[in-house]
């Protein structure tokens, strides 16, 4: 039974694949008829399906892509509108700081001071109100420009701060000398002086102008005869009083080094002053001391004028680096020929004068600065008319710091000098054979003990022997409730 129902379904399914292969018998050659036909087209619709295909995959990234551009473009568009803020605020305060500046640089030009520092500089006009910002710009960069060497660092504005106190302290003091006054305003944009001169209150200035024309017109009225008046004065008066002061001078100086030759030291060393031209010297100085080494009577015409002119710049610099001074001070300090020269020590070595600051060992510096000064109390001492005038020298801590040759040989110059030496000394007693006597008072203390003992001491070049103290009658008494310290002989 179940092989009959098998051979049953075998015949069914034999006859539906003989239907089936029937059926695509007819539809291949139903599409092959169609091919046949329409083939070409159908692969043109196909290809053209396949590129569109292909343009939409291409559209779809491309919208992707902008939709991505779009989100990025909007949130550069906020940044941008938060930068245009930020900007917008910036303007505002830079507009704001601009007028600030416009306005203080307009308020400084007020004052003056701007009208001092640069006189010929052309400055916006006032009349119309607040300044545009274009003028005022253009004078800041012109003052930028014309200053740009000036140096401001926070030293240089400390030194012109203390400058300006004092400058205005003498100021005032040369103004208050002749019944002027002189008043000072400080504010932020620095400090403004006026001036009450003649009654009028003016700045500095006009009072500078003032005071050129009334200087410009004193030296028209002084006329040609009051002159020469005052340059004969110089000449004659002025000129000759130099003229012996500076060949007394020059006398003294070779009494000196007569002093220095006929008392050579122990160690050969030839010393020697010269007096000369200092370092700030005035210019001319030389020719000048040539012809004040001649008699005035003697001068040419134009000795004569180079002379004058000669004083009459010492004194017009003097006017000029101080001109708080008096009349009589200027010319004091502008015709003081001490300070037109200096001394110097000269020592002769290898057949030529050489400074004797040079290398030298200690006793020889040492003898270097003490033997110009003892030629020189010796030589001003032998202007004494008595043969036993007192030549005295005191010297207070001598030679600290030398060693012992160079004192003896120091004290020994003293003896070769003829000079009479009183000195103090920590421990030098002067007890030499270059020294040929001398006394001691040897001063002893104890603490919390008010009285000083002095042992006396005689040295006679060659032994020391005890000193024979005065007795109370030979003391001196000090005077009713003196409490000072006991005297010294």
């Amino acid at each position: 039974m179940e092989t009959a129902r098998a051979e049953a379904l075998v015949t069914e399914l034999a006859e539906r694949a003989a239907e089936a292969a029937r059926l695509a018998a007819a539809a291949d050659e139903h599409h092959a008829t169609l091919g046949s036909t329409v083939g070409a087209a159908v692969a043109e619709l196909q290809q053209r399906l396949a590129e569109t295909a292909a343009q939409l995959r291409g559209c779809q990234d491309a919208q992707r892509r902008a939709q991505q551009e779009i989100s990025d473009a909007t949130g550069r568009c906020g940044h941008a509108e938060g930068r245009i803020e930020r900007l917008g605020d910036d303007i505002g305060e830079t507009t704001a700081a601009r007028e600030r500046a416009v306005a203080g640089l307009q308020r400084f030009t007020a004052t003056g001071l701007l009208a001092v520092a640069l006189p010929d500089t052309e400055v916006p006009g006032t009349d119309a109100g607040a300044w545009a910002a274009t003028p005022a710009v253009n004078l800041a960069r012109a003052v930028e420009s014309r200053l740009s060497d000036v140096d401001d660092s926070d030293a240089a504005w400390e030194r012109v701060q203390k400058r300006l106190s004092e400058e205005f302290g003498r100021l005032q003091d040369a103004l208050s000398r002749h019944g002027h006054t002189a008043t000072a305003r400080p504010s932020e944009d620095g400090m403004r002086v006026d001036i009450v001169y003649q009654g009028r209150e003016r700045a500095v200035p006009e009072l500078a102008e003032a005071l050129a024309s009334e200087v410009a017109e004193l030296t028209r009225i002084l006329s040609a005869h009051e002159r020469e008046i005052l340059e004969t004065h110089l000449i004659t008066e002025v000129a000759g009083t130099l003229q012996e002061l500076i060949g007394a001078a020059e006398r003294q100086v070779r009494a000196m080094n007569t002093e220095l030759e006929e008392r050579p030291t122990s160690t050969g060393m030839t010393l020697r002053l010269v007096w000369r031209a200092s370092r700030r010297a005035p210019q001319g100085l030389a020719q000048a001391r040539e012809r004040l080494r001649q008699s005035a009577d003697a001068w040419s015409p134009q000795d004569r004028a180079a002379v004058g002119a000669f004083l009459q710049e010492q004194i017009a610099r003097r006017q000029a680096d101080d001109s708080t001074g008096s009349w009589l001070e200027d010319l004091t300090a502008a015709l003081d020929y001490r300070s037109w020269h200096e001394f110097g020590v000269e020592r002769h070595q290898h057949g030529k004068w050489v400074p004797a600051t040079g290398p030298a060992s200690g006793g020889e510096r040492v003898l270097a600065v003490s033997v110009p000064l003892f030629a020189a109390a010796s030589s001003h001492y032998a202007s004494a008319g008595g043969a036993h005038a007192p030549r005295l020298v005191t010297l207070d801590e001598a030679f600290a710091g030398v060693d012992d040759d160079s004192r003896a040989k120091c004290l020994g110059l003293l003896h070769a000098f003829d000079l009479d030496v009183v000195m103090t000394s920590e421990r030098e007693w002067a007890c030499y054979p270059q020294v040929p006597g001398i006394a001691i008072a040897q001063l002893s203390r104890v603490d919390d003990i008010d009285a000083v003992l002095v042992t006396r001491w005689e040295w006679d070049g060659s032994e020391r022997r005890r000193g024979t103290e005065p007795g109370p009658d030979s003391l001196p008494v000090p005077p009713p409730g003196d409490a000072g310290e006991p005297a010294v002989p």
